[in-house]
């Protein structure tokens, strides 16, 4: 019963069942408002409860499923027989290692031409050597790479 009163006076309050068309006073908006949001938040906060019952209830299911399932697993497992270990013989110290310098990437890449270099002297006969190593002087295409040179040779030579 109190349910409908409240319900009654909440439309009353909107103006929508007397036929009331005068628009709302300044207090009558703002309890529209306050209760408008007052039922949304009670709305989420009971989602937010059966969320977690929910939560609570199939977190105990699997309990019990684990629970019964763990007995029967235990049961057909024979229990591992002790086994007795000798002592280890004891590990000679390792020698001292001598730490390398760090590779820098410039060493990584007259590494790989002098690889190049020696492949082609095995290919021709002759006897090559790598005497320096220098970036290639600036052709209007320094800084781009293999990929982005090619593209724009292409583009270049492309004839229409």
């Amino acid at each position: 019963m109190k349910v409908f009163m409240l319900a009654n006076h909440l439309i009353m309050l909107a103006g929508g069942i007397d036929g009331d068309k005068r628009p709302l006073s300044g207090t009558e908006r703002w309890g529209v408002t306050l209760v408008g949001l007052g039922v949304v938040i009670v709305a989420l906060a009971l989602l937010v409860l059966i969320i977690q019952l929910f939560g609570t209830l199939f977190d105990s299911i699997n309990a019990k499923q684990k629970a019964k399932e763990a007995p029967a697993s235990e049961q057909k497992k024979p229990a591992p027989a002790p086994v007795k270990k000798a002592p280890a013989p004891p590990k000679p110290a390792p020698a001292p290692v001598q730490a390398a310098a760090p590779v820098t990437e410039d060493e990584e890449v007259i590494a790989v031409i002098s690889a190049v270099v020696a492949m082609m002297s095995e290919a021709d006969g002759k006897v090559y050597k790598v005497k320096s190593v220098k970036p290639a002087a600036g052709n209007g295409f320094s800084g781009r790479s293999a990929w982005a040179m090619d593209g724009r040779r292409q583009n270049v030579n492309h004839t229409f």
